[in-house]
Order: structure tokens, then C-alpha cells, then sequence
């Protein structure tokens, strides 16, 4: 990760955490203020529940009360005891007057419980009703109670939980009593729902299935709040007493609506703010990052360029502080690194050039003394008049010749390392490069020992071909001088990692240790009738090619030099080629 990218990610994190401490504790704060406010509006709907079913049970009693001193019921007792009552006729007149008064239960009972006249259940008439000998058994007159009742419909019978209170009908001979209801049925419900704003559930004790269940009526445009409040409600039970256990529940279901707004304002407010926070400080964090690093990344793209040798390097970027004497710095080394650098080249070059003629007046001088030698025995002989003259003519010329040819030898090879000319690169395969070199040599090639690593696998190489076979005609020839005549050179090519090595090797003297740093150096040479100039032409061109010379000898046992060479890039096509 760069040094910009970690300046904005700590810009992000130092601008998030004071708005996370900041927020969240308030935003908990409020969630708990909205939900103790949730519950007490549920504590509020569950006594409006309990309230709105003792004003149930109190319109229930007061149903049964007031039907036993109504004058229906006064009537028939009449005809009951003057002996007029059709009990045909009687049976159905509890249907009218639970009708008139909007009662879902109600029934006229002797003491014992059989019916005259029902109206919830009128097939009932002259049997006994277990349902109503319990209430009476249970509860005092006037007292309402939760029972379940068998309820007539148009589809047959069906239990319904109804608030039932009787009453005794005053001056019934025998004694006469009214039973009247109102169920816990889906008018409750609704009624309950409005007045709670929740959803209301009539539910038996056994855990059978919910006897009523009623929801408050929303507006569509409300209706996903609504179910979004529904998923985080609350429910509270409240149970309707009988004489033993519970008879069913009321359970009120108070969607959270408020709250879960609240809760989602809230925690998209913090959201926004946090990313709004995080977005900005990273923008803050990427500006002061970019004037802070800009510096830096021209420094490091400098460091790069000196690293390649590229070294009047100078960073341009502006910066204060710290960073800019960096700079400043940084552009005094260069600048001194530059001239450093170039007065140690002229330097070495004087150097090397002073080498070269040191080592060139030796090489030139040698031939010249027995060539001076020579001339002064000439002159002195023919000025004797010695008659053995055409001999030392003869003998003195000839050694003359000698050191003048090795003279030219010398300047050749002098003249080649000096104006050693550019790679003139072409695509060669190596095994076309190898049987060039051993073409070199047809008077000893039956000798010669060629290995490869792979048969006809050989890369192809982006070469000069002809400095290559100058160096592989210089290491040939070097190993049969060495060898002196016996035993032959190995020659050996192979793939090496990325390209080509081809290795020659002898079984000659080999070289001492205290030579082998200085095989490549110019004129420096073990043979009586060397240059010191061939090996130092050939670790050139080996480098101008990318490549590299190496050697390895043991005395007494031979030498070996390897070139390795790269392979051609793809990319690279041959002269003339499309």
C-alpha cells in the first residue's frame, strides 16, 4: 500500500471514530427513551383491554338484568302460569329479544338449567343446558363470567367465548332465570384493535386455535411502516378468569412502528454521517496525502533514475519543511555524484590510457631491441668487410622481419580493442552459431567434442554473429594453444536460465589462482607471444550483447570458459521480416 493511499485510509479512520463515539451513544440513548415510550404504551393498551372487557362483562349483566324485569319475559311467565304458554310458541321468543337487544347470548333457564327458550341455540328448548348449570353453579347473579357456549349459525353449531351473567325473574313460580352474553368475538376484537392501534387475538387457554383476531386499519400508504413495525412488536397477554384456570387469552400485539422508524432515521442519519465524514476526510486525507507524497514519489522516481546510471538526476517538485530540504539535498548529491563521477572517468581513463601506452611502449619495445641489435651487427659487419657477410645479411634481415610482423601483430590487436564497432544484431539460431565456430577449425575438427543439453532444442539468439564467432574463434584457439598440441578442446552448448551457454574447456596447465581476476583485463597476458588484448575483446562484446564471459580453472587441470548469451524476445524480428 502506498504512502498516499495509508494517509487517507488514517484521515478516514481518525474522521470516523469521533462521529461513531459521538453518534452511537446518542443514538442508543434514543432507542431506549423510544422504547420505554413503547412500553408504556403497551401497559396503556393492555388496561384499556382489561377495562374494555369488564365494560363487557358489566353490559352483559346488565343485559341479563334487564331482560329478567322486562315485560317479554314478564308475559310469558304470566301465560306460563295461567296455563296458556305454547311451549312450541315460547321456545322461540328468546331469538327476538337477544336480537332487540344486541346480545349474542341469551337464554331463559329454569332453576336447574333446562331451557324454555333459547336464543343463541333454540333446538335446545325443553333440554337441559350444561353450559348454563355451570354458570349458575359458578357465578353469583349479576356477576359476569367467561364461558363457551354452543352458538347456532347458518352453517350449523360452532362454540363461540362469550361474558355471560343470569339473573333471577322476579315472581317466577317455579323459579325462572335469564342467562345473557356478549361474545369475545370479532366485534370485540375490532373494537379493541381501534382502541389500541394493535393487533388483538381471542385466544382458548388449551392453545387451540385463535377464537377471534382483529388488526387496525391502515392506510395503504401506511401499510409497509406498518408491517415494518409488526416484525420488531411486543405482545402481552391478558387472561380472562374462570373459576378454576384461565378460560383464554386476550393477547395485544403493538406494532413498533414508531420506534422502528425512530430506530432507522437514526441509523441512516449516522450512516450518512459516517460516510459523509469518511468521505470528506478521505478527500481532506488524498489532498494533504498528494502535497505531502508528491515530493516523496519524485524523490523515489529520482532514486530510480540515478539507480540506472542516470545520474544528473534533479527532482523539480516544490515542498517546505523536512521534505523540501530533502529534496534540496537529494539535488546537491546528485549534482555531486555527477561530478564525482565524471572526473573518476576521466580519471580511469587517464589511467586506463596510460596503462595502454605503458603496456603498448613495452610491447612495441621489445621487437625494437633485437631489431636495433640486428641493424648494428649489419653495419658493423659491412664496414669490417667480414666475409661471412651474406650470412649475418641473411640471419639479421630475418629476424628483422620477425619483430617487424610481430610489431603489426600488436598494433592489429590494438587497433581492433580501440575501434570495436556496435553489435550489428540479427536473429541467429544457436546450433547454425555453433557449427559456424567449428567450421573455424576443419584441420582438427574430427578432434573437436561438441555436446548439447537438448538435440536440436537450442534458443534462437538476438546476436552480431560475427563478434560472437570472434569470441568462440578466440576461447578455440586459446584452448588449443594451451593444450600445445595434445588432446582436443570441448566445446559444449546448452540451454542456460534465459538463453544459451557455450562452453570450452581443455585439459592444458590451467591458470593459477592469483591470474584468474585478471584473464579479461587489456594486455595482460601468460603467453611469450600474447597481446593481453583477445580475452579482453571477448569479455566486451559478451557484455555489449547482454550477456557475460566467465572462467574457471584449477592448475593442472584445465580450463574452462562459458558464454552465456540471452535468448531473442518475442518481440524482436528478423532484418527484412514483416
Amino acid at each position: 500500500m502506498t504512502l498516499r493511499a495509508k494517509l487517507s485510509l488514517a484521515f478516514a479512520l481518525f474522521a470516523a471514530v469521533p462521529v461513531l463515539a459521538t453518534l452511537w451513544p446518542a443514538s442508543r440513548a434514543l432507542s431506549q427513551v423510544l422504547d420505554a415510550e413503547y412500553a408504556a404504551r403497551l401497559d396503556q393498551a393492555a388496561r384499556a383491554v382489561e377495562r374494555e372487557y369488564l365494560r363487557l362483562a358489566a353490559d352483559a349483566a346488565e343485559a341479563a338484568r334487564a331482560t329478567a324485569l322486562g315485560p317479554e319475559v314478564e308475559a310469558l311467565v304470566r301465560d306460563r302460569e295461567e296455563g296458556t304458554l305454547d311451549p312450541a310458541e315460547a321456545a322461540t321468543r328468546a331469538a327476538a329479544w337477544m336480537q332487540a337487544r344486541g346480545l349474542d347470548v341469551l337464554v331463559l333457564t329454569d332453576a336447574e338449567g333446562t331451557v324454555l327458550s333459547s336464543g343463541h341455540l333454540p333446538g335446545r328448548a325443553g333440554d337441559l343446558d350444561p353450559e348454563m348449570k355451570a354458570l349458575f353453579a359458578a357465578a353469583r347473579p349479576g356477576e359476569a363470567f367467561p364461558c363457551q357456549v354452543v352458538h347456532a349459525t347458518r352453517d350449523g353449531v360452532e362454540p363461540i367465548l362469550a361474558a355471560v351473567a343470569w339473573s333471577e325473574v322476579p315472581g317466577a313460580s317455579p323459579p325462572l332465570r335469564v342467562a345473557a352474553g356478549l361474545a369475545l368475538g370479532p366485534r370485540f376484537t375490532d373494537r379493541l384493535a381501534a382502541l389500541t392501534g394493535g393487533v388483538v387475538t381471542v385466544e382458548p387457554a388449551q392453545g387451540e386455535p385463535p377464537l377471534a383476531r382483529a388488526a387496525p386499519s391502515t392506510r395503504r400508504g401506511e401499510f409497509a411502516s406498518f408491517l415494518l413495525g409488526v416484525s420488531r412488536a411486543r405482545t402481552r397477554s391478558i387472561p380472562i378468569p374462570s373459576a378454576e384456570a384461565p378460560l383464554a387469552l386476550i393477547e395485544v400485539t403493538l406494532p413498533a412502528t414508531r420506534l422502528s422508524h425512530a430506530e432507522t432515521t437514526v441509523t441512516f442519519t449516522l450512516l450518512a454521517a459516517l460516510v459523509s465524514a469518511v468521505v470528506a476526510a478521505s478527500l481532506l486525507g488524498r489532498l494533504v496525502a498528494g502535497r505531502i507524497t508528491r515530493p516523496l514519489e519524485a524523490l523515489r522516481e529520482g532514486a530510480a533514475r540515478v539507480a540506472r546510471r542516470e545520474l544528473g538526476t534533479r527532482v523539480e517538485a516544490e515542498a517546505d519543511g523536512e521534505v523540501g530540504e530533502l529534496v534540496e539535498a537529494f539535488n546537491r548529491m546528485t549534482a555531486d555524484l555527477a561530478a564525482e563521477t565524471a572526473r573518476a572517468a576521466a580519471a580511469e581513463r587517464v589511467a586506463a590510457w596510460r596503462e595502454v601506452a605503458r603496456r603498448l611502449a613495452h610491447e612495441v619495445k621489445n621487437p625494437l631491441t633485437p631489431v636495433a641489435m640486428s641493424v648494428a651487427t649489419l653495419r658493423d659487419a659491412y664496414q669490417s668487410g667480414r666475409p661471412d657477410f651474406a650470412e649475418i645479411f641473411e640471419e639479421g634481415t630475418r629476424a628483422i622481419g620477425e619483430e617487424v610482423r610481430r610489431l603489426t601483430r600488436i598494433v592489429d590487436e590494438f587497433g581492433r580493442f580501440a575501434r570495436l564497432p556496435a553489435p550489428d544484431r540479427q536473429r541467429v539460431p544457436a546450433a547454425e552459431l555453433v557449427e559456424a565456430a567449428l567450421a573455424l577449425y576443419p584441420e582438427v575438427n574430427g578432434g573437436l567434442r561438441v555436446e548439447r543439453e537438448a538435440e536440436g532444442d537450442l534458443p534462437i539468439l538476438y546476436v552480431d554473429r560475427d563478434q560472437i564467432l570472434q569470441v568462440v574463434h578466440n576461447l578455440l584457439r586459446n584452448a588449443l594453444e594451451a593444450l600445445g598440441g595434445r588432446g582436443t578442446p570441448r566445446l559444449r552448448a546448452y540451454r542456460a536460465e534465459g538463453g544459451l551457454a557455450i562452453a570450452v574447456s581443455d585439459e592444458g596447465p590451467g591458470i593459477r589462482p592469483e591470474d584468474l581476476p585478471r584473464v579479461f583485463e587489456p594486455y595482460f597476458t601468460t603467453k611469450a607471444e600474447g597481446t593481453g588484448l583477445g580475452l579482453a575483446i571477448a569479455h566486451r562484446i559478451a557484455e555489449e550483447h547482454e550477456g557475460r564471459l566467465e572462467v574457471r580453472s584449477e592448475p593442472g587441470q584445465g580450463a574452462t570458459f562459458t558464454l552465456y548469451l540471452p535468448a531473442a524476445p518475442q518481440a524482436v524480428s528478423a532484418p527484412g521480416s514483416p
